[in-house]
């Protein structure tokens, strides 16, 4: 049957396609037709596909020697580096199942999602290892696997690493060495995954942005679909550098910047972690053509005094996600990287990231995340949940298709409250114009109910985005006695700005643009706003921040 978007589908990529091998074994084929070919780069350090593909295996044979049975949980405790991408790969092809941790997490939080996963085997870089080790005694874990940034730098770097990765943490009572597996472990090819369609590959844990994290369960024809579909959609290509700074232990970095570059063929920059003004040297030297990032990094990147010295005219494509992107945001982008595609796109740890729904080439319309790109999506009614609304009606979005998630790891009823007749009820709610382009106005309990009229916070920060000193911008709903609810906004203004807006230029600036009855009331202003690990605003924070005002002692 004929899709409201199919007018719009880019014509260079397949409605369907037959998926024949797991993600991994895309890395083999490229390491045996182009062993040569650089797979990784590291602040300097290059990795071939040939030398990637063998650490892969004998990481894989090495966890097998330990004892890993198939459907073991592994977990991943450390930023991004060429360890990740190995460990990754190599807990896949030995049966695993990956479950990639937050390196922001602490004590309680780690706890909580190590014990429901039941992950008995750790990989660990040396500068968290102190927070594994505050926890250890609590947990089932028997292996530790400990390994260091530096082991992949090379003498001299091309660009200062972080300092952690300078630091020299030495050896951990108790813990293996992440080298030492490698070198000891037969180099001998080996893939234990046996059943695509069943056999999980991961538990990718929801970013807790709405409350308790619960671990999506992700098959390997889930992965391995949607890294395909994003190769696709996007045209990578064994020639494209793409920029890997994007964190890999959230599904979009994991699927989009590491995964799908890699069964491309292409390079992979790999940056530890998201620093602007290293972020902006290494797309420069590097010479990078695709990114995708969480909107706040593009707001992070503009603010750089010394932008104008770097030379962005290499990206064909750059691709934001995590929140919507003001146009205001886009035009600046545009103009630093003038021959780049800018899209947007939508997606959720349960649906594997990609197959959400996502720009076309070609076609982006502003002002919408996309159309939908492999998953089947509809706008319902929020009172049943059961009647599919019509074009630009606002109602909660829902999916189903080859990337949604099996389900949450042990959770039935959890997954009962969202998976419906293999539909995702994704929690957001949105609108679906006539052409199938798809608006996200925020969150179903984010909604702001004023004086009767429902108000969109994302409507409120689109108009606050527009002023010319505003660089961050998030509006919550607060009590108020006359209009039941109105909105805050919290704002962080640009450097040069600051100390010279107040809040009535922004109160009066929104009050010319916008609704009596939408407009914010109050304006707070911050040096920043909490974001996740990934980069997305946590709202639920300044919610429970404002909440928490005058309460303390």
């Amino acid at each position: 049957m004929e899709k409201r978007w199919d007018n719009f589908w880019p014509p260079f990529v397949p409605k369907a396609f037959y998926l024949e091998k797991p993600l991994t074994e895309h890395i083999r084929d490229w390491a045996k037709i182009c062993p040569d070919r650089i797979a990784l780069r590291f602040y300097g350090q290059d990795t071939t596909y040939a030398a990637l593909n063998e650490a892969v295996d004998r990481f894989a044979n090495g966890l097998i020697q330990l004892g890993l049975k198939k459907g073991d949980r592994v977990g991943l405790f450390m930023q991004n580096c060429p360890q990740f991408v190995i460990g990754f790969l190599g807990i896949l092809r030995a049966g695993g199942i990956v479950v990639s941790l937050n390196p922001m997490f602490k004590r309680s939080e780690l706890i909580y999602e190590i014990h429901d996963a039941g992950v008995e085997t750790l990989v660990v870089m040396d500068a968290l290892y102190p927070e594994i080790l505050k926890i250890k005694d609590e947990l089932a874990i028997q292996h530790v696997i400990v390994t260091g940034l530096g082991e992949y730098l090379p003498e001299k770097t091309v660009f200062p690493p972080p300092e952690e990765a300078m630091a020299t943490a030495g050896s951990f009572a108790g813990t293996l060495d992440f080298k030492d597996i490698l070198k000891d472990a037969s180099p001998e090819p080996i893939c234990q995954i046996e059943d695509m369609e069943n056999d999980l590959a991961l538990l990718q844990y929801t970013g807790g942005t709405t409350g308790i994290p619960k671990g999506a369960m992700i098959t390997h024809y889930h992965l391995a679909f949607a890294t395909v579909a994003t190769a696709y959609w996007f045209r990578l290509r064994d020639d494209d550098v793409s920029l890997g700074v994007t964190p890999f232990f959230h599904v979009m970095g994991m699927v989009v910047c590491m995964c799908a570059p890699l069964i491309s063929g292409g390079q992979v920059i790999v940056l530890s972690r998201f620093l602007p003004d290293i972020t902006a040297r290494a797309i420069d030297h590097y010479r990078c053509t695709f990114w995708t990032a969480a909107t706040t990094m593009f707001v992070a990147l503009l603010q750089l005094p010394d932008l104008h010295k770097y030379d962005f005219s290499c990206f064909r494509l750059l691709v934001s996600g995590g929140a919507p992107i003001s146009l205001e945001i886009q035009n600046k982008v545009k103009e630093i990287a003038p021959k780049a595609f800018l899209g947007e796109g939508y997606g959720l740890s349960e649906c594997t990231s990609a197959g959400g729904v996502v720009s076309p080439l070609y076609a982006y319309k502003p002002g919408f995340v996309g159309i939908p790109q492999y998953s089947d999506v509809a706008i319902m009614d929020l009172e049943t949940g059961t009647k599919d609304l019509l074009p630009d009606e606002v109602g909660e979005i829902v999916m189903k298709g080859p990337t949604v998630m099996k389900g949450y790891w042990q959770r039935p009823e959890e997954t009962a409250q969202v998976l419906k007749d293999g539909w995702l009820y994704t929690g957001d709610m949105g609108l679906m114009d006539k052409d199938g382009y798809i608006k996200v106005v925020g969150r179903k309990k984010e909604v702001i109910l004023c004086s009767g009229f429902n108000v969109f916070p994302t409507d409120v920060e689109d108009v606050l985005y527009q002023h010319p000193a505003v660089a961050e911008a998030a509006v919550i709903g607060i009590p108020d006695d006359y209009r039941g609810e109105t909105p805050k906004a919290f704002v962080v203004l640009n450097v040069e700005q600051r100390g010279k807006i107040t809040e009535d230029d922004i109160l009066l600036w929104c009050k010319e643009r916008m609704a009596a009855y939408k407009r914010p009331r109050k304006v707070e202003f911050c040096e920043s706003l909490p974001k996740s690990g990934a980069g997305k605003i946590l709202k639920r924070l300044l919610v429970e921040r404002e909440a928490n005002v005058g309460k303390e002692v």
